[in-house]
Parts: structure tokens; sequence; C-alpha cells
């Protein structure tokens, strides 16, 4: 049986740590956004998606680091009994984290197609206005003789 020697779990739960604390950044960065988007502060809102991008690249690197491990702990406890409850409760929390950034990306996706949806309805009104104008801007007429008269 794949035993993990208390170096390993250690070492594992400081990585779970870790991993939860990045997810909990990434939840608040992912909150901070939907406000971006209210104001529709859109430089502010693409630098939050790249820091939301660094941080998923450090997560991955601990993944390098976690997975073996977390291999031989999964293979160590073939049922409950043998389960370490810290590592399954950071397991847990982690998994929390995810399922909430996971809804506040969705609301932030819907959110971002309405005001994508908001713009273009303001720009093809717009566009209708200026069409609009400039027909009435081929009736008058544009000859120097109107300009140039004095009153």
């Amino acid at each position: 049986m794949n035993q993990l020697t208390t170096v390993d779990t250690k070492r594992l739960l400081e990585l779970l740590e870790n991993e939860l604390e990045l997810y909990k950044q990434i939840r608040k960065l992912t909150e901070k956004q939907a406000q971006l988007l209210n104001k529709d502060e859109i430089d502010s809102f693409n630098g939050s998606l790249e820091k939301r991008a660094e941080l998923i690249e450090k997560i991955k690197g601990l993944h390098q680091d976690s997975d073996p491990l977390m291999q031989s702990y999964v293979s160590a406890i073939k049922n409950v009994a043998n389960a370490d409850e810290s590592i399954e409760k950071l397991r847990e929390q982690i998994r929390g984290e995810i399922t909430e950034c996971s809804r506040l990306n969705d609301e932030n996706m819907a959110a971002m197609k309405d005001k994508v949806e908001e713009h273009t309805k303001k720009i093809d009104e717009k566009s209708a206005q200026r069409k609009g104008i400039g027909g009435y801007a081929q009736a008058v007429p544009n000859t120097p003789e109107i300009f140039d008269k004095k009153s």
C-alpha cells in the first residue's frame, strides 16, 4: 500500500493551503470584475483578467508539485477511514471556492453579454440618427451664394 510520509503529508497540506488562498484571490477578483463591468471600466476589467490569469498559472505550478503527492494520498486512502481530515477539509474548501468562482464568472459573462448588446444597440441608434441627419443635409442647398449673402 502506498503510504504518505509525515513530510509528504505536511508538504501536501502546504500546497493545498496555497492553492486555496489563490482560489480565494481569484474569487475576490471575479467579484471585483462584476463591479468594474457595472461601471463600464473596461481597462480595469481587462487588467483584472490578466491578474486572474497570473493566479491560474501559479495554481498550475502548484499542481505540478501537488499532483504526485495527491495521487499517493488518494491511492493510500482506499476507504474514508484512512482519509486525513485536514487534507479532506482543504480539498472540500477548494472545491467550494472553485464552484463559487465558476458561478461568479458565469454571472460576469452574462453581464458582459448584456453590456455588449446594450452598446451595440446604442451604436445602431447613433448610426440611424447619423443617416437621418445625412438625408437632411442633402436636402439643404449647399451653394456659396447662400452663405456669402449678408443679411
